[in-house]
């Protein structure tokens, strides 16, 4: 989860374009009949099943959706949460107000909520505050993503309501990536009921003990495995009741928050991998909420007086990035000349046109072209098969017994390209990189997995070339994905391992000058356009269908781009009682 900040503000413009008359966020809001009323139920397909619904743990976009929403706060809640202003994080929700800050930057001092209530009817405290990092910081427990974020967190202390967070060294992000905006707060009741961490303070966790201590090693175990990852309990407006596996995820409305309650009663995640099912499941009146249309669903499939007299389409965007990851320490793609060859041989804009349909654009960075931080001088490596194949020779990639397929010291350039049973990009791409990669002599076969299998294998880099989308904020810490330490379980998926590019992303932490820190990224991401650790296909516009019974229905510049908080029905309109 690296989708914080505070003090910079996420200046965007959320982008709406119309197919077979969309309305766009600012029209859908301004249709609201009549003043909010509570009832009904959000019905909102998933494309995929969550690992789990661990915050700490879960990798799956979808397990974050349902346990923090777009604002930090569903399930699981935040110490502090997005404005709907400028999209700051200045809005307090765990803790009462922003954070204090020390004039050298090295401690963030946090007065906690008081009044809160656990969903389990437990009271909400500081200790549940330093137990959540403490839990995120033990080197045993599956959270390797956000500890990448703690390396400068030294030490957590807790003084009656507040909590003061230490750092051992300044940096720029230490607010966004550890005090504020990193994790979720979990019960300390609930997953450490034995209280197996109490003795031990966040900088027992983090130093020799972390990894010897039986006793830590033992809460790590049940930390991992605790039922709780499939039944959460929270602080949130909205309370856990169902996990049928395979088929759906029910939150229902807590009627005791703390704060101001949401509308509906229920919201329902329907897992819906296959997209066909889910286009006939909406018109169906099955779901309600279809985020993520395919193109060719949303340009010819999705039309005509009966379908917009109960739907309303919308485009909207997210900071999100399509690429393939090469394994960078499997044979074949250890040289940089390989795998700028293997970006030459995908025709990325022909992708866009006929895969997209035109909702995207080519990417050459792991910045958004939105971002304050992109450097435009970047340019995409051209389609050009006949440099790739003169790059592939420069390797030692040849077909040297003249079987049809490139060799280099006894070994055939064949790789696996894995992707999820569920992906719909990956079954659309697949065939057109296998043809293009025949051509230059080249074997892929596809391995489908299950999805949560796919992220550990990508985590243990038990893989040869694979494709994935992330989601990410204008304003964004590039470590956590490119950082050497980050290979090790984390979101490293590609292995790139690179002393230079490491030296980058640490100095840029360090640097307050929002230009020269600027300056930082722009050569980072030239050395990153050389290496072509992965190829990056295109960033994309997300097209989106629902129900037009569901008022203030507005479009986020926020994972996942809707916050049904604020979504509700008019009485008369209400389907589920």
């Amino acid at each position: 989860m690296k989708r914080r900040f505070l003090f910079f503000s996420l200046l965007v413009a959320i982008v709406v374009s119309a197919c077979s008359h969309p309305e766009s966020a600012n029209e859908k809001s301004a249709v609201n009949t009549g003043q909010p009323v509570p009832g009904d139920w959000a019905i909102v397909r998933f494309e995929a099943e969550p690992d789990n619904l661990n915050p700490l743990t879960t990798v799956t976009t979808v397990g974050q959706y349902a346990l923090w929403g777009a604002r930090n706060s569903q399930i699981y809640e935040l110490l502090m949460g997005y404005n709907t202003t400028n999209w700051d994080v200045t809005e307090p929700l765990l803790a009462e107000a922003p954070p204090e800050i020390s004039d050298d930057h090295l401690m963030y001092t946090v007065k906690i909520r008081e009044g809160v209530k656990w969903h389990d009817g437990q009271p909400f405290t500081p200790e549940d505050v330093l137990f959540t990092f403490k839990a995120a910081g033990s080197p045993l427990v599956d959270a390797a993503r956000q500890r990448s974020s703690l390396t400068d967190l030294a030490d957590v202390q807790v003084e009656g309501r507040t909590v003061r967070f230490v750092m051992s060294k300044p940096s720029v992000y230490n607010l966004r990536n550890v005090v504020t905006n990193l994790l979720p707060i979990i019960p300390k009741h609930v997953f450490d009921e034995q209280g197996l961490l109490d003795t031990f303070s966040y900088k027992d966790i983090i130093g020799p003990k972390g990894k010897t201590d039986p006793k830590i090693k033992k809460f790590a175990e049940h930390f991992n495995n605790h039922p709780a990852n499939r039944a959460p309990i929270g602080t949130g407006p909205y309370k856990f009741e169902k996990w049928d596996g395979g088929r759906e995820i029910i939150l229902k409305r807590n009627e005791n928050y703390w704060g101001k309650k949401p509308y509906l009663d229920k919201i329902v995640y329907r897992i819906i991998t296959d997209y066909t099912a889910a286009l006939t499941a909406l018109k169906a009146g099955e779901i309600d909420l279809q985020p993520r249309l395919l193109p060719i669903q949303f340009k010819e499939q999705t039309g005509g007086p009966a379908f917009d007299e109960q739907f309303s389409k919308v485009t909207y965007f997210i900071p999100s990035l399509y690429e393939i990851f090469w394994n960078n320490e499997r044979p074949f793609f250890k040289d940089k000349r390989v795998r700028q060859a293997m970006t030459m041989l995908v025709d990325r804009q022909k992708i866009v046109d006929s895969i997209r349909l035109g909702l995207g654009q080519v990417a050459a960075s792991p910045i958004a072209p939105q971002a304050r931080d992109f450097n435009p001088d970047i340019k995409a490596l051209p389609y050009d098969p006949k440099r790739a194949a003169e790059l592939l020779d420069e390797a030692g990639w040849k077909d040297h017994d003249g079987d049809g397929i490139r060799d280099k010291d006894g070994v055939k350039f064949k790789f696996d390209f894995l992707g999820s049973s569920g992906s719909a990009v990956f079954k659309q791409l697949s065939p057109v990189l296998t043809e293009e990669f025949r051509k230059a002599g080249i074997q892929m076969t596809e391995r489908v997995v299950e999805l949560a299998l796919m992220t550990e294998t990508l985590k243990q880099h038990r893989f040869d070339a694979s494709v994935l989308g992330f989601t990410f904020d204008l304003v964004n810490d590039p470590y956590h994905i490119w950082h050497s330490s980050s290979a090790a379980g984390g979101t490293n998926f590609e292995n790139f391992k690179n002393p230079e590019s490491d030296q980058m992303l640490e100095l840029a932490r360090l640097e307050f000058d929002d230009e020269k820190r600027k300056q930082i990224y722009w050569h980072w991401q030239e050395l990153i356009h050389e290496e072509q650790p992965v190829t990056f296909l295109y960033y994309q516009m997300e097209p989106a269908a629902f129900s037009k019974r569901f008022q203030n229905a507005q479009w986020l510049p926020l994972r996942p781009g809707y916050d049904l908080t604020a979504w509700w029905v008019p009485t008369a309109m209400q389907k589920h009682k």
